[in-house]
């Protein structure tokens, strides 16, 4: 053992082995990055009032803190693999607690768009690492499956609670205490990692792929960029098409050059695996469908039903609480009977209440779609935290932070393309008939997913 490893070592022991306190310091990092995204939102309006700034302007709030987001989750998983999980947890922890300080105190529209970009940053090293340490902290399947979906609920929790306590906060206390709020989270996940998460194995893999991480940082960037101007500008928009056309340039540029450096950022041998590279494509159709759908509806019921936000909000809840109940009772209750079978029941499930929200037309349909929103929220509930386990499960434990960094990448472009496909459906010339193929399209989402995990999700996963 080097002295390196022995110092690790005994650090790791000098800390609590209260894996209950480390999970709840990552569950608090993850909530709080979903919270602050999901909160915003809803306080765009008052944001533009104080600070003057026009609505393009104002929504570059929420683009700014995506595209690095979207763009720097690789690098941040292939980073943790190589200095640590734990390590750039806690940088990148830190690094959101201030700048969310930072949007807190901003005295200009500007200053606050450069705070979340920050922000978007230090979230990029954020959600990779929390599911990296989860799966090296949990050696045991079944307690690893079970800590995951503690994860997912969270996840759905921030969801849920981010436009409910955005709208109070804002309306009480004025938009600077959405961010404001990170401060006292962040402040405790930081002292419950420090106290009780010991630091991950590192993997060495030689020379850091510089060409690579550029190359993929500039492709991911530019293609959620593009997706982000289309769905504003137009899909004919030129800078819709230069950012495009430059993401595929990118992309392709990137494949090139990880199939010729020796240490590459992302090993093409990872992806020749069919069940990680099945799960990948599980994680981009739960988010294209789960949230493009969420986004279609909410926009639909407003501009075609004349719904108000409060109320639009309100015609979600049965969609947001029946999901945390899947989460967080059903599959644990349920998680004996495996992955593969959380996967096919729950998407199929997903795909059912999506064809009833197909029968979308006049307001007098309201029942209808929502109960058929209801019945997706509790289909995603329940297959949700399995898309995440089965990837994890599936990759090498040494490149646990790389996989983390892959599925968090493929969430977060299938998010950016269904909301910016979906929405585009609503402009059709018939927005009806828009919606219904919009729906019919997540629907064909959850089908697949259904299908990808018979094939290649083993009938009793290793993961549980």
């Amino acid at each position: 053992m080097t002295a390196d490893e022995s110092a690790q070592s005994g650090r790791s022991r000098e800390r609590s082995p209260n894996t209950t306190a480390a999970l709840a310091a990552l569950c608090l990092g993850f909530f709080m990055i979903l919270l602050d995204g999901s909160a915003l939102n809803i306080a765009l309006p008052s944001i533009r009032a104080e600070t003057g700034g026009s609505m393009v302007a104002v929504q570059w709030l929420v683009n700014v803190y995506t595209i690095p987001l979207a763009a720097l989750l690789l690098s941040a998983g292939t980073l943790a693999d190589r200095l640590g999980a734990r390590r750039v947890f806690a940088w990148a922890l830190g690094g959101f607690t201030v700048a969310s300080l930072i949007c807190a105190v901003s005295a200009t529209l500007p200053v606050l768009l450069v705070a979340r970009c920050v922000q978007g940053i230090f979230a990029a090293g954020v959600l990779p690492t929390t599911l990296a340490i989860i799966a090296r902290m949990y050696p045991d399947a079944t307690q690893r499956a079970r800590a995951i979906t503690v994860w997912g609920a969270t996840g759905g929790v921030a969801l849920v609670a981010g436009p409910i306590g955005g709208g109070l906060l804002t309306e009480v206390l004025g938009w600077r205490s959405i961010f404001l709020l990170n401060v006292p989270i962040g402040a405790t996940a930081l002292w419950l990692t420090w106290r009780h998460i010991a630091e991950t194995a590192r993997r060495d893999d030689g020379s850091f792929d510089w060409t690579g991480q550029l190359l993929a940082i500039a492709g991911l960037g530019a293609l959620v960029g593009g997706l982000i101007e289309g769905g504003e500008r137009g899909w004919s928009s030129p800078l819709t098409l230069v950012l495009l056309a430059a993401s595929v340039l990118f992309l392709v540029g990137f494949v090139g050059a990880e199939s010729r450096v020796p240490s590459p950022v992302l090993p093409l041998t990872m992806l020749r695996s069919a069940p990680f590279s099945a799960s990948i494509a599980n994680g981009f159709a739960f988010q294209f469908g789960a949230y493009g759908l969420q986004f279609m509806l909410a926009v639909f019921l407003q501009t075609q039903w004349g719904y108000d936000a409060r109320t639009t909000g309100l015609f979600f809840l049965p969609f947001a609480v029946l999901w945390t109940f899947a989460t967080l009772v059903l599959n644990r209750r349920w998680a004996d009977r495996g992955m593969r079978w959380l996967l096919i029941t729950g998407s199929l499930t997903a795909g059912v209440g999506a064809v009833m929200c197909s029968a979308v037309g006049e307001p007098d349909r309201w029942p209808a779609v929502l109960f058929g929103s209801a019945v997706v929220g509790f289909g995603c509930g329940l297959f949700g935290p399995s898309c995440n386990g089965a990837a994890m499960a599936s990759a090498e434990p040494r490149c646990a932070g790389l996989a983390s960094g892959v599925l968090n990448t493929s969430r977060q472009v299938g998010m950016a393309i269904g909301i910016a496909l979906l929405g585009g459906c609503l402009a059709a010339p018939d927005p009806i008939i828009g919606a219904r193929i919009g729906i019919i399209l997540t629907a064909v989402c959850f089908v697949a997913i259904a299908v990808l995990s018979v094939r290649y999700v083993p009938r009793r996963s290793a993961a549980q």
